[in-house]
C-alpha cells in the first residue's frame, strides 16, 4: 500500500491549526457542560483520578472526548509497549508542548506567557524551554491492539490505615484534633466513613473561601475534591458536587469553572498523593523492624 505523501511545511501549519480550533471547541464545550451537567462533571473527577500523570486541563479534555479513558499515550509510547493505534481509531486531543533550545543569550530559562520550564538540559548545554502549546493526538488503551497490557494502579490502602494517617496529618498540619474540631468520634464510625468525614475535612481547610466567593461554590469544591482523593485512595467517596457557577461572568479569558475544577483536581490529589507517601513510610518502617529482628 502506497505511503501519504509527506505534508509540506505550510500544509502541517494549516493542519496543527484547524487541530487547536477544534480541541479549543472541545474545551469550551466542556466548560459549558461541567456548569451544566452533574453526570459530566462526575466523570471529569473520575477522570482526574484515573489519569493522575494528567494535567486538570487535560483531564477536561480527555473526559470531552473520551469519558471512559483508563490510561492515556501517544502512537510513539503505545508502540514502545507494543500496542498500537486500531484501524479506524480516532485520536483524543491534548495540549501538548512546543518545546525549543534557549538562545545563547538567554540566561536563566523563564516561563513563557501561556507556558513551562521544560528540561534543565545536561552539562554545557542550552535548557530546552516550552513557547506554546498544540493539539496533539494520544489514544486510550480502549483504543489500541497488539501486546496484552496492563496499567500500573495503585494498590488500595486499608481504609483505617487512610483514617489514621488522615487525623495524624490532620493534627500535625492544622495543629487541631480532627475528632473535637469536628465533633466527631471515629471510634464509632466505620473506618472507610470516618476517612470519608477526614478527606472532606482536609479539603475544607486546603480550599479557601476566598479562592471560592459564589454561594455554594466551596462547599461543592470541597466536596468533589474529597471525591477525587477518595478515588485515588480505594475508599468509596462520597458525592462529586457540581459547583454552581452556571451564568457568572468575570474578566478572564476562561470561564470560572476552570479555576474551579484544576484547583478541585490539585487539591485532591494533594491530599492523596500525602497519604501515600506517608503509607509507603510507614510501611518501610515496619519492614526495617522486620528486617531488623531477623538479624
Amino acid at each position: 500500500m502506497a505511503r501519504k505523501p509527506k505534508m509540506t511545511e505550510e500544509q502541517r501549519r494549516t493542519y496543527s491549526a484547524q487541530m487547536r480550533a477544534r480541541l479549543e471547541s472541545v474545551m469550551n464545550g466542556a466548560y459549558g457542560a461541567m456548569v451544566a451537567d452533574e453526570g459530566f462533571w462526575a466523570t471529569v473527577m473520575r477522570s482526574a483520578a484515573v489519569l493522575a500523570d494528567r494535567s486538570p486541563v487535560n483531564v477536561v479534555a480527555i473526559a470531552a472526548q473520551c469519558p471512559n479513558a483508563t490510561h492515556v499515550l501517544s502512537s510513539g509510547d503505545w508502540r514502545k509497549v507494543g500496542r498500537y493505534p486500531a484501524k479506524g481509531s480516532t485520536s483524543i486531543r491534548i495540549w501538548t508542548p512546543i518545546k525549543r533550545r534557549a538562545s545563547a543569550s538567554e540566561g536563566a530559562p523563564e516561563r513563557p506567557e501561556g507556558g513551562q520550564q521544560a528540561d534543565k538540559g545536561g552539562d554545557g548545554e542550552r535548557p530546552t524551554l516550552v513557547k506554546g502549546y498544540k493539539a496533539g493526538p494520544v489514544f486510550d488503551l480502549s483504543q489500541t491492539e497488539g501486546e496484552e497490557y496492563e496499567s500500573e494502579t495503585p494498590e488500595p490502602l486499608p481504609a483505617a490505615l487512610v483514617r489514621d494517617l488522615l487525623a495524624a496529618q490532620y493534627e500535625e498540619t492544622y495543629g487541631d484534633n480532627p475528632e473535637q474540631a469536628g465533633g466527631f468520634d471515629f471510634a464509632q464510625e466505620a473506618p472507610d466513613n470516618a476517612a470519608r468525614i477526614l478527606l472532606f475535612g482536609h479539603a475544607w481547610r486546603r480550599i479557601t473561601e476566598a479562592d471560592a466567593p459564589v454561594p455554594g461554590q466551596h462547599a461543592a469544591e470541597v466536596a468533589s475534591a474529597a471525591h477525587v482523593a477518595a478515588l485515588m485512595l480505594g475508599i468509596a467517596p462520597g458525592p462529586a458536587v457540581m459547583p454552581p457557577l452556571a451564568g457568572i461572568i468575570t474578566d478572564d479569558k476562561k470561564p470560572p469553572i476552570h479555576a474551579s475544577v484544576v484547583r478541585v483536581i490539585e487539591t485532591g490529589r494533594a491530599i492523596a498523593d500525602a497519604v501515600r507517601s506517608a503509607a509507603g513510610s510507614v510501611r518501610a518502617g515496619v519492614a526495617n523492624r522486620e528486617l531488623a529482628g531477623v538479624g
